[in-house]
């Protein structure tokens, strides 16, 4: 039985959520970068652990695999209630936290599956940039619900720091980008460069955004 976490991830991607909160925990965990889209010995091994071929994968300390970000968080949460990645049972706070989990998992999600490639799904001569251009636009529309819920700071819950801020504190490095983010979403901005300050994140968030070029 391996006596760590295991997790597959992609630097950028969803996966740097599931880093952050495991540096919460406080577990030991190890990290294998995959990229997902290239095909090779890690991605291969990749789709043995998920047929999807997604990422974040986390492999338990039993040698359970684990996908899904918002189950993993959930679990990390079961067994880490110190790491506050979720409002306690019986807080008023639990129902928030709950729909905007799903809200971001099941709604804004898959927009990257259709936006960020759409030649996957339509040929370019038959819209796949019109495609694009309209999920996107979507996408828009549904940060701007998330940044209305969201309280007056400094997390999105208020005064209590939960997984949803590091959701978004990644997503704010996604399309639009930072500077619409900036611009659009303020408060959702501000949670995400609060996050990236915290001494727990700074060298994370380096390493998964430092190489990427900034969508804007």
């Amino acid at each position: 039985m391996r006596e760590t976490y295991t997790l597959l991830g992609t630097r950028g991607c969803g996966s740097t959520i599931v880093a952050a909160a495991l540096e919460l925990t406080g577990f030991p965990w190890g990290y294998e970068e995959v990229d997902y889209e290239l095909d090779g010995p890690e991605r291969d091994r990749l789709l043995q652990l998920n047929p999807l071929g997604q990422v974040p994968t986390l492999i338990l300390p039993n040698g359970e695999v684990m996908t899904e970000s918002a189950a993993i968080i959930l679990l990390l949460h079961d067994r880490a209630p110190h790491a506050e990645l979720v409002p306690h049972s019986g807080s008023a706070l639990l129902p928030r936290f709950l729909r905007w989990l799903l809200f971001i998992n099941a709604e804004i999600y898959p927009t990257c599956t259709y936006a960020d490639h759409p030649e996957k799904w339509v040929p370019k001569e038959s819209g796949s940039e019109q495609l694009a251009a309209e999920v996107l636009g979507y996408r828009q529309r549904l940060l701007l619900q998330l940044a209305a819920a969201s309280d007056a700071g400094p997390w999105f819950l208020g005064k209590t720091f939960s997984a949803l801020d590091l959701y978004v504190a990644v997503m704010c490095h996604w399309r639009p980008g930072p500077a619409w983010f900036q611009q659009h979403c303020p408060k959702l901005h501000a949670i995400s460069q609060k996050v990236e300050q915290r001494a727990e994140f700074n060298v994370l968030f380096q390493a998964h955004f430092d190489h990427v070029v900034p969508l804007e």
